[in-house]
């Protein structure tokens, strides 16, 4: 019953951890979809 603080900092250590890989991918996914619409774009002019 005594550890109950390293208990939740352990969990909050995780999720914490969960919270920031999830931001990252997120916004690697806005980067990745940029550059797929900079390349639509430069295609749909070398294609004209």
């Amino acid at each position: 019953m005594d550890n109950f603080g390293f208990l939740f900092a352990a969990n909050a250590f995780v999720w914490g951890g969960i919270i920031y890989y999830v931001y990252t991918l997120k916004q690697r996914s806005r980067e990745l979809e940029k550059d797929l619409e900079l390349l639509k774009e430069t295609l749909s002019r070398e294609s004209r």
